[in-house]
């Protein structure tokens, strides 16, 4: 009895392991097509309250597998000692974990109570979970398909969020087809022509888009490029800042030399600078390097009667005037902001390493000739609703020809969050259909076609730079016109499916439903096949 019970939390364990060993940075992607397995397996039997601590233990293994780079993080950009960084890493998988029991609890019930088939229930549910549970560091699921780009190009209908519904799809599926197998030894047909189906969809429309803008690439105007990446970290502004200006400087000045460029990229918050309201100006330091710099820099705002600090983006012209700014408006939680810090200013003494930044409220594009940049600061590019946002072209709606993200990674250390960060953002392409310029400090720096491929990057803290002639494109796209509407509609499916689940229990109806095969009419649970006998 004792393994018996065990066994379930054995399983949930290993869909953890699974689900972060698939994701993005370790890259086993085909893991995640049956991650979801054993959690389906050990939920069969459960009730929706047993499901919720299965469902949760799986979501901690694989956060904490996944995010362990957060230990990291918080030691060096919070200052925080090596126990309370670890104790941060399990309420940050614990938070972000809970949205896996919450889903295994919503498909057990829905499942248990009305047998509706768990093929469209789990994807929905997953999806609508997606899309309403807050995170400080969103991992879409979807991001660990990046390297299949033919998988991926529904993004630009149904955003990130319509990748992670076909791999909860693919998941559902297989383990519809297995049980029926399993249990009644006879193949569910259903499931399995749904699976073929929509794969035969979204493969063969990715192949047509990938052609489509494959041609309009070849027909656009390019912009020559140069990512700066001097390998050094986040620190060694504090230590050296002139020391850090200067090796960019000297990289630059090199770079420009071998080849023309149109623009040349810094990372974020190489510099220090102070300016006015106004924004207007000529920076001397930049007038000696004869090409334009889009840089990063923390930018103290002088105003009448205060002064204010912002993590903020910098275009200057070949002769150092400036052309434009951007600040960064989605600040980082107790690393650039103490939430509720301004109502409680005394939670700033209490971390001393916690800068204190204040948000931008500008979206407009900035201008470098005729050509519109979008520009981002840091995880910025991880929220499509913010890149979407950017992308709208401001007050005038002129939308930006090509997307700039500048960085700084190495807060974590030589781990998987920077190919994990680079991964998710590679889908902030697919759904506006623009290039991607990412530079970093300690890598990786890359450019992202309008595709998601990563056609060219750095490696992993190592000093290069890198050239790329990216293309300007204009038009726009499905998800960059009306945005999350999968996601809105899942989150409505969900809450109607919940009640009427909480309605037939009230009521008294609904049965095992266990999730799994389907009978005819592919909406109602299978009853597994021999009830009266004992598992072995």
């Amino acid at each position: 009895m004792t393994i018996g019970k065990a066994l379930p939390f054995c399983a949930a364990v290993l869909g953890g392991i699974l689900f972060f060993v698939g994701y993005a940075g370790f890259d086993q992607f085909y893991l995640e097509w049956v991650f979801l397995l054993p959690l389906f397996w050990a939920i069969r039997d459960q009730q929706p309250r047993q499901a919720l601590w299965l469902g949760w233990c799986t979501g901690l293994v694989g956060h904490a597998g996944g995010f362990y780079w957060v230990i990291g993080m918080f030691q060096v950009f919070a200052g925080l000692p090596w126990p309370v960084a670890a104790l941060g890493l399990l309420a940050l998988a614990a938070a972000n974990g809970l949205l896996m029991g919450v889903w295994a609890w919503a498909v057990r019930l829905i499942v248990l109570r009305t047998r509706w088939n768990v093929v469209w229930v789990a994807p929905v549910i997953w999806t609508a979970l997606e899309k309403f549970w807050p995170e400080i560091f969103p991992n879409y699921l979807g991001a660990s398909q990046y390297q299949l780009p033919w998988l991926t190009q529904v993004a630009d209908l149904v955003g990130i969020l319509g990748v992670s519904f076909l791999v909860v799809f693919i998941n559902a599926a297989l383990w519809s087809v297995l049980t029926g197998w399993l249990e009644s030894r006879r193949f569910v047909w259903r499931p399995a022509a749904a699976l073929v189906a929509v794969l035969v969809a979204v493969l063969g429309y990715g192949a047509l888009r990938i052609q489509s803008v494959e041609r309009q690439v070849a027909a656009a105007e390019h912009m020559s490029v140069g990512l700066i990446q001097t390998n050094q970290g986040g620190t060694s502004k504090y230590y050296d800042p002139d020391a850090l200006f200067r090796e960019h400087k000297a990289m630059t000045v090199a770079l420009a030399q071998v080849q023309p460029l149109d623009l040349t990229v810094w990372p974020e918050g190489i510099c220090e600078i102070a300016l006015a309201l106004s924004r207007e100006g000529q920076v001397p330091a930049f007038a000696s390097m004869k090409t334009p710099i889009l840089w990063g820099a923390v930018l103290k705002e002088v105003g009448p009667t205060s002064e204010k600090y912002r993590n903020t983006s910098v275009l200057t012209d070949p002769a150092g005037r400036i052309l434009g700014t951007y600040d960064k408006s989605v600040l980082v939680p107790f690393g650039e902001y103490i939430p509720f810090g301004d109502i409680f200013p005394r939670l700033y003494s209490w971390s001393p390493y916690t800068s204190r930044f204040w948000p931008g409220e500008s979206e407009e594009p900035l201008t470098l000739g005729k050509h519109r940049l979008s520009v981002s600061i840091c995880y910025e590019d991880i929220f499509p609703q913010k890149i979407r946002s950017l992308m709208r072209g401001g007050r005038e709606g002129r939308r930006p020809d090509v997307m700039f993200n500048l960085t700084n990674d190495s807060w974590y250390g030589k781990s998987t969050e920077p190919m994990e960060h680079l991964a998710l953002a590679s889908f902030r392409s697919i759904e506006n259909r623009r290039a991607l310029v990412r530079v970093t400090n300690t890598g990786i720096s890359a450019v992202v076609d309008p595709v998601g491929r990563i056609v060219s990057r750095t490696g992993i803290w190592t000093k290069e730079t890198l050239v790329s002639r990216v293309p300007m494109l204009q038009g726009t796209t499905v998800y960059a016109r009306y945005g999350d509407l999968l996601g809105w509609l899942c989150i409505l499916l969900t809450a109607w499916c919940i009640g009427q689940a909480l309605s037939m229990a009230r009521k008294g109806s609904g049965g095992d439903g266990a999730p799994g095969t389907a009978e005819d009419d592919g909406l109602v649970a299978h009853r597994r096949a021999h009830p009266a006998k004992k598992r072995h």
